[in-house]
């Protein structure tokens, strides 16, 4: 889960206060025929209906959207120019992480409406946060389409092919570049797996298949040898998209319980042994061999999916190395989230690893 523990707790205070007073759901009442129409997609109050046709409307080559844009920070991943800050795509797969909390998928669900994901992307890309990881099945859950044909949207994404099927890896990956990806990457969960099997030849395999298809093309992992593998096989992907965060939070198991396939098998109802609770597991080791790596790296669960704060995640994560973050937001975490970053680089200029 990508949430950030006080903001959502304020959250659900101000939807509890909302429904003593009666906002919810007919504070549009009253408000233009737009207002209502978002209503009925999940925006609930009056406030929430001004800013969705706010955004619904705003220009992003506006003098003043781009002069905001230009404060985060950006780099180069291939031919593409990207935001520091790269959106995360679990909140609206509902692919949430949430240890033993069984009813956040559904919460997550039930918040994320069409109409508040293209609010989202919106609000990213007036804060200057220009780039999203997503999978195909985006598409099919929400008309994405509409935020480039009718909300002026300019986001560019980059694709999650998710498969340990290296038969079909060619034939998705396809799929997504049909429907408008700038770059693509191998999987984490694809590359983990692969790894573990030694089946070594299915990650050259994908990556020439990238290759062949002239993208930018990525190795994603949750573990750091599929990482050390390419670089000793010379595979030079366009970038890395490896897991960072410390394990100093009350759910991570203890370092001696932890296995490599872990993330892969059953839950284990033991608070000593795994259970949809940590993502990165040889944190000081990541950060020591990426020092030498020099291919872009986004880290992503910089979070740990909720356990840390992004007032500590965030900054952690570049001064040790991370050129660019991958951060699943909410619509109301966007501008603090971007603000973060903005000052984490700014005070990581002289960080150990040079930035890619």
């Amino acid at each position: 889960m990508a949430g950030h523990g006080s903001t959502r707790r304020e959250l659900l205070g101000a939807l509890g206060a909302g429904s003593a007073m009666g906002v919810i759901p007919h504070a549009t009442q009253g408000a233009s025929s737009s207002a209502r129409e978002a209503d009925r997609g999940g925006i609930v109050t009056a406030a929430e209906a001004r800013e969705y046709a706010r955004l619904k409307r705003l220009d992003l080559g506006d003098p003043k959207v781009v002069a905001l844009q230009k404060q985060m920070p950006v780099g180069r991943i291939g031919k593409l120019k990207v935001g520091r800050l790269i959106s995360g795509s679990n909140l609206i797969s509902m692919n949430m992480h949430a240890r033993d909390l069984s009813y956040v998928n559904t919460l997550a669900a039930r918040y994320n409406t069409e109409d508040r994901v293209l609010v989202t992307l919106k609000r990213c890309e007036e804060q200057g946060v220009n780039t999203i990881v997503l999978k195909n099945h985006n598409f099919h859950r929400f008309r994405l389409s509409k935020y480039w044909d009718e909300w002026g949207g300019k986001m560019q994404w980059i694709a999650d092919v998710i498969t340990t099927d290296i038969n079909r890896w060619e034939r998705l990956l396809e799929e997504h570049l049909k429907l408008g990806a700038s770059a693509a990457y191998l999987w984490g969960g694809a590359s983990d797996t692969w790894y573990h099997q030694k089946k070594y030849d299915n990650i050259v395999k994908a990556m020439e298949i990238m290759r062949k298809h002239g993208i930018p093309a990525g190795i994603c992992a949750h573990r750091l040898e599929p990482i050390q593998f390419a670089e000793k096989e010379g595979l030079k992907p366009d970038f890395y998209m490896k897991t960072l965060h410390h394990d100093r939070y009350w759910s991570a198991h203890p370092q001696g319980n932890r296995r490599y396939m872990e993330m892969y098998e059953r839950n284990s109802p033991d608070h000593a042994m795994y259970h949809d609770n940590l993502f990165c597991r040889d944190y000081k080791e990541t950060i020591e061999f990426m020092q030498d790596v020099k291919v872009p790296w986004i880290a992503f669960k910089v979070l740990a999916a909720g356990a840390i704060s992004p007032k500590e995640g965030i900054p952690l994560a570049f001064e040790n190395g991370a050129d660019f973050l991958c951060l699943g937001m909410f619509d109301f975490q966007v501008t603090m989230d971007v603000r973060l970053t903005q000052r984490a680089v700014v005070k990581a200029k002289n960080r150990k690893r040079p930035w890619v």
